[in-house]
């Protein structure tokens, strides 16, 4: 990979920071331009990276500028209008989008239909599908160190469009991308709760069924949840235990646990890297539009099933938010007034009551 692609940041928060600090690194990535809704924030990005254009509308910055490649940083609700824009804009020849791909299915469809009409290449920021735990699992499964994998659970917090749609991608990654066939899940609202600027539930439990037979069961934010955030998956013949840096294995071929030590790369520039080589004809980046696409249908169905109160069979008909539609339509009441949004203490680690913000 010869070529350099100048980049234009849209959003200039903490993740932006992420992976501008990895690009730095990269000869081949030139940030020319940076925008964000605060000025302060664009101001502070723009000094850091040595930025020398900087704007608060990011419609002014496709306007007059024409970079090669559109890092987007926003909250999840704006990831459609902003990617649609940037895909229609001359030049533009890839867009890497912050996770969730966005806040609803509808929107997700729009941002992919863009893309490919203007022949642009989409990636979306799942960049756990680098780590090295997560490649470990993978290989163990392909080989078939557990059997036929049957069941897979996990548990998290902060809402599913926050931390889950990293869990669920990361899962269908281990299993060679399959097709979901159905989904049932119960949610729970009764606070007005927002996670970065979105309505997010309160709780919730989802159940996955794929193509092939195994089932994901993912449990957010429910109640005695400190257990570790590992990812276990369950087969005929053993059981993986993924973890952050390491991944344990159970088989009837071991009389004990075996263990594997895993090791990152620098995830967002292996993401670049990967990307730049599928603009210059490279295999499909692991990120390609449709594997974020599909994390999120999987949790609008898990909010569709608890809208209808029963199992969805993919694929998903309905193109809104339904947990938007639940709210809305006084479904989902609110037990306790007062919006808040988690995004700003949810790295606290704890149950307290939220900064409210003005939405």
């Amino acid at each position: 990979m010869g070529n350099t692609y100048t980049l234009a940041t849209i959003g200039c928060g903490g993740i932006s920071n992420y992976h501008s600090q990895a690009y730095a690194t990269l000869d081949q990535i030139e940030i020319v331009a940076a925008c964000d809704a605060r000025a302060d924030r664009v101001e502070r990005y723009a000094a850091q990276y040595g930025v020398e254009r900087t704007y608060t509308d990011f419609r002014e910055l496709l306007h007059k500028e024409e970079p090669d490649l559109v890092l987007i940083c926003t909250w999840q609700g704006t990831h459609g209008p902003i990617a649609v824009a940037a895909a229609q804009r001359p030049g533009v020849k890839g867009i890497l989008c912050e996770k969730p791909m966005a806040a609803s299915l509808g929107e997700a469809d729009a941002m992919i239909a863009a893309a490919r009409e203007h022949n642009v290449k989409l990636v979306i920021g799942h960049q756990r599908r680098f780590m090295g735990s997560r490649l470990r699992a993978k290989e163990l499964i392909a080989e078939g160190a557990i059997g036929k994998p049957t069941l897979i659970r996990r548990n998290g917090g902060g809402g599913l469009l926050n931390t889950n749609t990293h869990n669920i991608d990361a899962v269908r990654h281990y299993l060679g991308d399959p097709a979901t066939e159905w989904v049932i899940a119960q949610v729970e609202r009764r606070t007005d709760r927002y996670e970065r600027g979105e309505r997010a539930e309160d709780l919730c439990v989802l159940e996955a069924c794929f193509e092939g037979g195994a089932r994901l069961v993912i449990e957010s934010d429910m109640p005695g949840s400190d257990q570790p955030e590992n990812t276990y998956l369950y087969g005929t013949d053993g059981l993986l235990d993924v973890q952050h840096n390491k991944v344990r294995l159970l088989n009837s071929k071991q009389a004990a646990w075996q263990e594997f030590e895993c090791k990152d790369p620098n995830l967002p520039v292996a993401q670049m890297e990967e990307f730049l080589a599928w603009i210059e004809g490279g295999p499909e980046h692991r990120g390609a539009p449709q594997q974020g696409r599909a994390a999120v249908e999987i949790m609008m169905a898990a909010y569709e099933s608890a809208r209808i109160q029963g199992l969805v069979h993919l694929p998903l008909q309905t193109r809104a938010n339904p947990l938007d539609l639940m709210v809305e339509k006084g479904v989902l009441s609110v037990e306790k007034p007062g919006k808040y949004d988690i995004r700003d203490c949810s790295w606290l680690g704890e149950a307290r009551p939220w900064t409210k913000i003005e939405m």
